[in-house]
């Protein structure tokens, strides 16, 4: 998934409406204004996710921490420069697994079933998983395990088969997609390129008088 710096194009139009006498000077700050704006709009982005999601910052990116997940699940600024005019923002990866570091899940680790009864396994409480803020879904059907590499996840066993298969919830693309993320995104955006148009109007003009 990419997201464009769909920006305010009346604020791009005042740029070069000012500085369209120096036009290597324009194409310029239109460029560093999309760069500032991309940049500020990237930040405002990963906070509204993080806001409502219980994610890191980290986990977003992958981190070091989930090697199986970090090559597939990037946040990426999309700079502009003086010869293309464009700029956005590139969000990929798969779902992210159920680990127990990313803080999801509780229980954090494997529960024993050693010198208990059948009925007080039975009573023990079902695993759940807290994907947004305030929000805690129960899992019946899986259970917290340790994995080959000592990696521990919310797992579940396909009915009629020994498999087990850890469970994942959803990716960077799906949480940037969800309204309030998409409303911060958009604002942030719309603010800082005309925060930024001003400043490059002001500094590109300083240049030229000197």
């Amino acid at each position: 998934m990419r997201i464009e710096a769909r920006f305010d194009e009346k604020e791009l139009k005042k740029l070069t409406k000012v500085l369209k006498k120096a036009p290597e000077e324009c194409r310029k700050g239109l460029s560093s204004a999309i760069n500032r704006s991309v940049k500020t709009t990237n930040t405002a982005m990963q906070r509204a996710v993080t806001t409502r999601y219980n994610i890191k910052k980290g986990a977003l990116n992958g981190g070091d921490s989930f090697k199986s997940d970090s090559s597939n699940n990037l946040v990426k600024p999309i700079l502009s420069t003086p010869a293309k005019l464009q700029g956005g923002i590139e969000v990929r990866g798969t779902r992210l697994s159920l680990v127990a570091t990313r803080g999801m899940i509780t229980p954090k680790e494997p529960k024993s079933h050693k010198g208990k009864t059948m009925r007080q396994i039975k009573r023990m409480a079902y695993p759940s998983v807290k994907v947004v803020k305030g929000q805690k879904t129960r899992y019946p059907h899986a259970f917290v395990a340790k994995a080959k590499g000592g990696t521990v996840g919310l797992f579940s066993r396909q009915r009629g088969s020994r498999t087990i298969e850890m469970q994942r919830t959803l990716s960077p693309a799906n949480m940037v997609r969800e309204t309030s993320v998409v409303n911060a995104t958009q604002t942030a955006a719309r603010e800082a390129l005309e925060k930024n148009v001003a400043h490059e109007i002001e500094y590109r003009l300083g240049r030229l008088a000197k």
